[in-house]
């Protein structure tokens, strides 16, 4: 059976789907499957969409769309996992702007009541296979025994302020005559932070929907293996480096620790840049970080937007502190010294090599 398309979210960008399309009565409940929702009343819930172009606008009651099957793990949002079973006629909740989908486990009311989507039916390919995202991913890596010196670039928690000081960063190393690719290597699916990304001036641009995953709250070895394949992907047009944002906060349920504590990826990191909303937090991803085996280059976010966080971290926490507020050059200068080296150590291995 054929069915229209009111709208197209983000999350299925990569399947270029047309404005109709085959729909199907069997469901696998799989994460990363798509599925054809209607969407349910509007008035006074949080109908966000983020369309595929990446341009956020509303999702309304009596649009049919297709969405994803996924999971989210918000603690200021939404959290959902994928319902054991789906069948036509079911109920679930817009989980995300982007286009996951779910069943409900927790709100957070300030961000306003989710959507509620009708199951229609799940979307499939012509031989009447049910389509998931995986399908049309980069390839997934299980090393990654070369790269170019990468920055990462985390969190305490989600928005502390680490795609604002990525941008600074692209747009330092680009002036300089620098090629820079730029990462996400955790999250929930959305298209909004790799957009600004790109306008820095970072090319290429991958995130983990790249490689499949409407999420990173699922399981950790393949999370840990999508972010290799993205980060191999990104290496393939020869950049000097990779700026990687970690998306979320250094705990929590979106693998960030299995991420920074792969060894294969730490092996090419040249520092660790951390968003810190206090100075608790401050301490404690100095702590942590250390315990999955890296050292903190830079605190900064708004812990240390004031000279009084500054002082106070670099005295207590021993770590170098800066405000994403401004230019950042004690970040820079620090950054280009780490650079410097691995550039240095990346040559002298290629040099053996040959």
């Amino acid at each position: 059976m054929q069915m229209q398309l009111s709208k197209i979210p983000s999350v299925v960008g990569s399947l270029n789907l047309p404005s109709s399309v085959e729909v199907g009565t069997q469901i696998v409940p799989e994460e990363g499957a798509v599925i054809l929702v209607e969407a349910l009343a509007d008035e006074g819930k949080n109908k966000l969409l983020e369309y595929a172009s990446g341009r956020i606008g509303s999702l309304m009651e009596g649009d049919i769309i297709p969405a994803v099957l996924g999971k989210r793990r918000a603690l200021r949002e939404y959290s959902g996992d994928i319902p054991a079973q789906v069948a036509v006629g079911d109920i679930l909740y817009f989980l995300c702007e982007s286009g996951v989908v779910g069943e409900i486990r927790g709100i957070n009311e300030q961000w306003g009541v989710p959507m509620q989507v009708r199951v229609l039916g799940s979307i499939v390919s012509p031989s009447g296979q049910q389509l998931n995202i995986k399908d049309f991913a980069i390839a997934r890596q299980q090393q990654l025994p070369a790269s170019a010196p990468i920055i990462g670039v985390v969190g305490t928690c989600m928005n502390i302020g680490k795609t604002t000081a990525i941008c600074k960063l692209i747009k330092h190393f680009k002036s300089q005559g620098l090629k820079v690719a730029g990462v996400k290597l955790s999250g929930v699916a959305s298209t909004q932070d790799l957009d600004k990304i790109k306008d820095a001036g970072a090319a290429p641009v991958y995130g983990f929907m790249d490689g499949g995953l409407p999420s990173t709250c699922g399981d950790a070895t393949e999370v840990v293996e999508v972010a290799m394949g993205i980060l191999q992907e990104a290496n393939l047009s020869q950049p000097d480096l990779i700026i990687a944002e970690f998306g979320d906060g250094i705990l929590g349920e979106y693998n960030v620790d299995s991420l920074i504590k792969c060894k294969e990826i730490q092996q090419h990191v040249c520092g660790f840049i951390v968003g810190a909303g206090d100075l608790v937090s401050a301490w404690g991803a100095k702590e942590i970080m250390a315990q999955y085996g890296v050292q903190v280059t830079m605190i900064t976010g708004p812990a240390v937007n004031n000279d009084t966080g500054v002082l106070f971290v670099e005295k207590n926490v021993g770590v170098p502190a800066e405000s994403n507020q401004y230019t950042m050059q004690k970040t820079i200068r620090l950054l280009e010294e780490k650079l410097h080296i691995a550039q240095s150590k990346l040559a002298q291995t290629v040099a053996v090599a040959l």
